[in-house]
């Protein structure tokens, strides 16, 4: 005979069922760990549902805006922990004051959270492919970050330096983020120049292209001083990258601050004028042209080249450098100490006109059919971060080096790591 459940059994099956959905949802939001960034990619609800049209109506997170705020945990790496830091970056090992206090900060957007890196997912997404900046030195700055984030300490270091590096993965509260260590493919040495480097338990390529304006250019003397103006052909893509870019998955497209060096400019095969040039009329027989137009005529031409691009395009804008009482080449400094609010601070001049061309020619190339193009703006979260550049602290004192005071570059680590927070939440979801 088939007896009927008693009360206490019925009320073990309703407690084993509520335990089992309530593990469900933790395992889904525990995997998601992207807040409202990324969450409602994990909970269906039907359309006609008010939760769905409540969801449809929210503005989406702007990753763009937000604010830095104070964040206890230990940075992701040190000059210890990671052996790929450009010397002129290096705040640490030239002693940079106050360290600790310019990396106890996070980007924080309005409305939802930017997720921590983490190196593992980022290695599984792009296990088998190839990611490519293409830019000037911040790209190579940029790069390096995404490098030292991904790298674990190698064998051929000293056990003290291994154990350090140990101890502050320990020390976090996220799962340990150096995962391997790449080796460079053809290494050279110089820095304005393309190198590659690989990760082999991951088949994943990475890979700068040096080209400081995008587009084709020479030296006017033919020499090697990088002060001397430059040939700039506006619209023919610079055969550095463009000849090889077409093997890579990602590009990471960036570059505008060369604009502001003495270029002699061309377009259509002719002489369109200067920048910068003292004498432009007398020695060229043309005038000068904004600086804002060959920034966006250098973007268009860079996006034409990528239009056919197999792969995803990443478009970061510009990064401001932060010379008070001077620029580069006659004194100016960067002295801040802490980040600053975003309604304390806003672009300068030229930045806001490089930004606005880049978001324009970006906004006119992603509307094209089969586009994949997506947009990384930092430049108002870089804004903030007068306090992330090297300046004097790039080299020892007694060293002469021609960027003495470099207010344009990140410390590594620094807030540029930020920018590859962003990088993954945006490959993520894409």
């Amino acid at each position: 005979m088939k007896m009927k459940p008693n009360n206490h059994q019925i009320a073990r099956k309703a407690a084993s069922a509520s335990g089992l959905l309530l593990s469900l949802l933790i395992v889904v939001f525990t995997a998601s760990k992207y807040s409202l960034l990324s969450t409602e990619l994990f909970i269906y609800a039907p359309a006609s549902s008010a939760a769905a049209k409540a969801r449809s109506s929210r503005p989406a997170c702007d990753v763009a805006m937000g604010e830095w705020v104070p964040d206890s945990a230990e940075p992701y790496y040190t000059n210890a922990t990671c052996g790929l830091i450009h010397e002129r970056v290096d705040c640490m090992k030239h002693g940079k004051p106050g360290m600790e206090s310019i990396l106890g900060w996070r980007w924080q957007p309005h409305g939802c959270d930017l997720p921590r890196f983490d190196a593992a997912a980022f290695l599984r997404l792009v296990r088998g492919k190839s990611m490519a900046f293409v830019g000037d030195s911040v790209a190579r700055n940029h790069m390096q970050s995404l490098m030292c984030l991904l790298a674990k300490v190698p064998s051929s270091f000293p056990l003290r330096l291994q154990q350090l590096a140990l101890q502050v993965d320990r020390s976090r509260s996220v799962v340990i983020m150096q995962v391997e260590y790449p080796m460079e493919i053809e290494p050279r040495d110089c820095v304005h120049c393309t190198r590659k480097y690989h990760y082999r338990e991951h088949d994943f390529t990475v890979c700068v292209f040096w080209t400081p304006f995008l587009v084709r250019w020479n030296l006017t003397h033919g020499g090697q001083s990088f002060i001397d103006p430059h040939n700039v052909y506006l619209d023919e893509a610079d055969p550095e990258w463009s000849g090889d870019i077409a093997g890579y998955d990602y590009a990471v497209l960036s570059g505008a601050k060369w604009f502001t060096r003495p270029t002699v400019l061309y377009e259509g095969g002719r002489l369109l004028g200067c920048a910068n040039v003292d004498g432009c009329e007398a020695a060229h027989n043309a005038t000068d042209v904004a600086l804002d137009y060959a920034v966006r005529a250098s973007f268009r031409t860079a996006l034409r080249a990528l239009a056919g691009f197999r792969g995803r395009v990443v478009v970061r804008t510009v990064a401001p450098p932060h010379y008070e009482n001077g620029s580069w080449y006659d004194g100016g400094n960067c002295v801040r100490t802490r980040p600053v609010r975003s309604n304390e601070t806003s672009l300068p001049e030229t930045e806001a006109a490089f930004h606005a061309a880049q978001v324009e020619e970006f906004r006119a190339a992603a509307a094209e059919p089969a586009a994949r193009f997506v947009l990384m703006d930092v430049s108002k979260m870089m804004q903030m971060r007068g306090d992330g550049h090297p300046g004097q602290y790039g080299h020892w004192p007694h060293e002469k080096v021609g960027f003495g005071i470099d207010c344009v570059h990140w410390c590594l680590p620094g807030p540029v790591d930020a920018w590859n927070e962003l990088l993954l939440h945006l490959l993520l979801s894409g």
